[in-house]
């Protein structure tokens, strides 16, 4: 089975929350806006792997990676 689906809060304020995973259920995230909302239940090893990939997007966003300038052709 698969879905798509496509959360666009407009502007609007975001609620997220982690509840933790139990004998019977992994970790649920949720993401609420007015109107709609997503829960995605997730074991704990893909939350790490998201995790990473969302810090290492903020971590380019704060820090971007200098792109170094082409050394310049002495003309003989």
């Amino acid at each position: 089975m698969s879905m798509a689906t496509s959360f666009d809060p407009n502007g609007k304020p975001v609620e997220i929350q982690i509840v933790p995973k139990n004998p019977s259920c992994p970790a649920v995230i949720s993401l609420r806006t007015e109107g709609f909302s997503v829960q995605l239940h997730l074991p704990d090893e893909i939350i790490a792997e998201l995790a990473y990939m969302v810090n290492t997007h903020i971590n380019n966003i704060k820090y971007p990676q200098s792109v170094p300038l082409a050394e310049k052709e002495e003309i003989a």
